[in-house]
């Protein structure tokens, strides 16, 4: 009899323990934020977690002993491909991406085996996680990436058409040249005889060398303001080793076409930077520092760094002269 006693409250303490692990384990099911359902070997619904019943706004009661395909997307039949149907074949763990076209929303969705005691398959989990936002962020990201080759395709185009526009002003300049060469060649010999018309000779090789000396300036300080900038820019640029190859190669070229001539040139503004031609420009136009900043996207203290350089290599230093007016002569 005193045996008996003593084993009851055992047992009683079993049961309770067992039944406060039961309660803990469906607090943990419920805890989990993917959708999870238990399935049977029919692939009928055995149970649900709480998550996957506000996220579907359902009833565990609506869909349970439900088909999983019909409760979950809506469907009469089994899905193409099925994990749930996978893991009967060979008793593994499957994982796929679907799309649900219904719900607006991407998920993956994996299926694993519950065995018994004796290793024998007597159900399934199965697990649904909402990747959308990550999905959406993804395809952003390609959308970006797309967008930017666009764009760098783009500007690869333009300088290349620059490039080519600036070989053909070369040689009308190189034909103008000849051109030149020809008519003094005649006035040289027709300047034997007459004073006048060596007179007249000299007048018109003096204008041809300020047209040679003018268009040279304007082609190094338009190619300075107009070039450099778009250069500079793609070589911050994502580039592919292609991209970058062509990009080294044009300002290889570009300095080979203007360094015969670029170290006699005597404007102030070709000792600028891209930079400060771009602020120089914005001065000229009457903008005060704080619209330049916005325009440009940079500091208030580097613009006025800026109009400081500016001052200082067109020999504005210590003078009291306004740098837009002096701006304006150039």
């Amino acid at each position: 009899m005193g045996d008996y006693e003593s084993e009851e409250p055992s047992e009683k303490r079993a049961e309770k323990s067992s039944a406060t692990a039961l309660r803990q384990w469906w607090r943990t099911f419920d805890a989990i934020d993917d959708y999870v359902t238990i399935l049977d070997l029919d692939k009928r619904i055995v149970s649900a977690n709480q998550s996957l019943l506000e996220g579907l706004q359902v009833e565990l009661g609506k869909i349970s002993n439900c088909k999983c395909y019909a409760a979950l997307w809506g469907r009469e039949k089994s899905c193409r491909v099925c994990p749930v149907e996978q893991v009967l074949q060979d008793r593994r763990t499957h994982t796929l991406e679907v799309e649900n076209r219904r719900l607006g929303k991407t998920f993956v969705i994996s299926a694993s085996p519950i065995f018994d005691d004796h290793n024998v398959i007597v159900g399934m989990v199965h697990v649904t996680k909402d990747i959308t936002a990550r999905k959406k962020a993804e395809n952003a990201v390609a959308e970006a990436r797309a967008e930017l080759e666009t764009r760098v395709a783009e500007r690869t185009r333009e300088l290349t058409q620059l490039n080519e526009r600036l070989h053909g002003e070369i040689a009308e300049r190189k034909k103008a040249e000849a051109r030149l060469i020809k008519r003094t060649a005649e006035l040289d010999f027709k300047s034997q005889t007459l004073e006048e018309a060596n007179i007249a000779l000299r007048v018109i090789l003096k204008a041809r060398e300020d047209d040679k000396n003018e268009l040279e300036d304007k082609v190094l300080a338009n190619m300075k303001r107009l070039v450099l900038p778009y250069l500079e820019k793609l070589e911050k640029s994502s580039l592919d080793d292609s991209q970058r190859a062509c990009l080294v190669g044009l300002q290889a070229n570009l300095e080979d076409l203007v360094s015969p001539f670029s170290q006699r040139l005597s404007s102030p503004l070709l000792n600028l930077t891209p930079r400060e031609i771009q602020v120089a420009n914005q001065i000229k136009e009457g903008r005060a520092n704080k619209e330049i900043a916005g325009f440009f996207n940079i500091s208030l203290r580097t613009v006025e760094f800026h109009r400081e350089n500016i001052r200082k290599k067109i020999g504005l230093v210590n003078k009291k002269v306004n740098l837009r007016s002096q701006l304006l002569l150039f």
